[in-house]
């Protein structure tokens, strides 16, 4: 089940909402863009553009999220109830944050977005917010953990270097 089926706010002039079929390209920009500023950094996590595939299906799922800001598109995430590619069939309820990408206009929104998905979570009765990222980029890794999320694992078989992290989604105002 989608985590959300329409826009919502997620500032005064920021609406977080599904990405729908024919947005490929916008998201497939915006994912392009953030490799982009990686790679001039030394940072090669991501592809220089993802194929049009790796967006249509989370988008046809309810699953890919576009983040605009006076309609103009600013950051786009995927979120999932499973991801086995890289946490297996698990039991304990989550949501899986990935590809979380934003435009350097809008640099400092992400933990916004990462707070919105835990507070979605939550209210969907979730245990967990769950993401795999890079193991090799420090700096994504401090900011998931200064955002509560707790390193679970490095997996020896990922065709690259992944670490996982796990977040307890807020029950109750507790964290």
């Amino acid at each position: 089940m989608p985590i959300i089926t329409g826009p919502e706010p997620l500032t005064s002039d920021t609406v977080i909402r599904p990405a729908e079929p024919g947005e490929e390209d916008t998201m497939l920009d915006l994912l392009a863009e953030a490799a982009a500023w990686l790679a001039g950094r030394g940072i090669q996590q991501w592809p220089r553009r993802f194929p049009t595939e790796s967006v249509r299906r989370p988008i046809e799922a309810g699953e890919a999220l576009l983040i605009t800001r006076n309609d103009k598109p600013i950051a786009t995430c995927v979120v999932a109830e499973a991801d086995p590619v890289f946490w297996g069939i698990n039991p304990e309820s989550a949501y899986y944050l990935g590809r979380l990408a934003v435009a350097r206009e809008a640099a400092g929104i992400g933990r916004l977005i990462v707070d919105w998905v835990g507070e979605r979570a939550a209210e969907a009765g979730k245990s967990f917010i769950r993401l795999a990222t890079a193991s090799d980029n420090p700096t994504l890794r401090g900011f998931y953990e200064r955002a509560g999320f707790e390193h679970v694992a490095d997996p020896p078989a990922a065709k690259w270097p992944t670490s996982l992290y796990q977040k307890k989604a807020k029950q109750d105002g507790r964290s």
